[in-house]
């Protein structure tokens, strides 16, 4: 516990100290009020005017069903932080740690790996509850629509907080960039392209996307996907430090 203790409030000043993801957070805020007031708001409209074409076909044979996703402007970004700011900013820890030794020196003081991941884990959540919370606000989700929106989200952060530092402790942490591009930017092309949305479906982003288009909805499989993706996230940090040594 104590172990823990250490790793969670270093990690947390190291995340103060080079503010990445906050910066990224409010960048993605600013961009949601500067859009929101160029664009303004949106007219409801019917099908036959609706784009992109693949919605349209279903929904005027009477099928409404879709695997896209047609979230908000906040919602929209707020996918963006979770998938790609969080990953990066989880992996990047983890390489500071890996530069500075002090990964080194925390195996040689007997630090197991499940208490770096719980620290970690735990000091990046507490930030992304407060971020999520503003998203929450600016994207006027409030009453039980908030804490639907604060569950999904930060069932989606806690994943991609894991899979940025499992990456980050593998052999191969260049993936990082390319993991938290698709990631991140994929659900939002997904609006445009069925196919790739259809190959995103099982990925724990495009679940937060379509849970934040519709709050209202059952969200039960939404979870049970975002689950199964730190499920097997956890599995592999599992594997890798088997011998149950950090590094």
């Amino acid at each position: 516990m104590k172990n823990t203790k250490a790793i969670f409030f270093k990690q947390f000043q190291s995340l103060l100290r080079n503010p990445g993801m906050i910066v990224q957070a409010i960048l993605f805020l600013v961009l949601v009020i500067i859009m929101t007031f160029l664009i303004g708001g949106y007219e409801d409209t019917d099908c036959e005017s609706c784009i992109p074409a693949y919605v349209c076909t279903p929904c005027l044979e009477g099928n409404t069903y879709t695997s896209a996703a047609d979230p908000s402007l906040t919602g929209l970004f707020t996918v963006m932080f979770v998938g790609f700011a969080l990953v990066g900013s989880a992996s990047a820890l983890v390489i500071e740690d890996k530069t500075t030794q002090n990964l080194r020196f925390m195996a040689m003081a007997d630090v197991k790996p499940w208490q770096y991941l719980v620290g970690t884990v735990v000091s990046m959540a507490i930030l992304s509850v407060g971020i999520l919370a503003l998203y929450a606000l600016v994207g006027r989700y409030l009453g039980v629509q908030m804490i639907w929106f604060m569950a999904i989200t930060m069932s989606g952060a806690i994943v991609s907080i894991l899979l940025g530092l499992v990456v980050g402790l593998s052999k191969a942490p260049g993936l990082t960039t390319l993991l938290s591009l698709v990631l991140g930017l994929g659900p939002m092309l997904s609006g445009f392209n069925e196919a790739l949305a259809r190959v995103l479906r099982f990925t724990f982003t495009q679940q937060v996307n379509l849970a934040v288009s519709d709050l209202s909805a059952d969200l039960s499989t939404n979870f049970m996907i975002i689950g199964a993706n730190g499920a097997v996230i956890l599995l592999l940090f599992v594997w890798m430090h088997r011998k149950g040594v950090l590094g």
